[in-house]
């Protein structure tokens, strides 16, 4: 009995892991030292830092994205963001205006994140 009783608390712990990394977590809201926009189609990157990353995680974090479903393979992207904070990067893939990726999870938003990438990118 108590063995069943181990099994569920650690079951119940994991589901509540995957909750909090796919459901509840933000990934346009990230507090990161340095991020890189590359384009997609020119391949070229801009790096935003200091007041510049401020101003830019001020706009991505109005959005509110929300699960759209997993993503397995990405053949071209619009933009792909880098946020990178002490040796660690993170990244999200933008598929269109309304829609990115992050890990395997794709999201769509209520705002065109495209347009706030080429705000930036274009302001160098």
């Amino acid at each position: 009995m108590a063995k069943k009783a181990r099994y569920g608390m650690i079951a119940a712990a994991i589901m509540g892991i995957v909750v909090y990394l796919f459901v509840i977590r933000n990934p346009l809201k990230q507090d990161h030292q340095k991020i890189i926009i590359r384009n997609g189609t020119t391949g070229e990157e801009t790096i935003l830092i200091e007041e510049n990353k401020d101003q830019f995680m001020a706009k991505l974090s109005e959005a509110e994205p929300k699960i759209s479903g997993f993503h397995l393979w990405t053949s071209g992207y619009r933009y792909m963001i880098f946020f990178e904070d002490n040796g660690r990067t993170r990244d999200i893939t933008t598929k269109g205006k309304n829609r990115f990726v992050s890990g395997i999870i794709e999201y769509t938003t209520d705002i065109d994140i495209i347009s706030i990438m080429e705000e930036f990118t274009s302001s160098k």
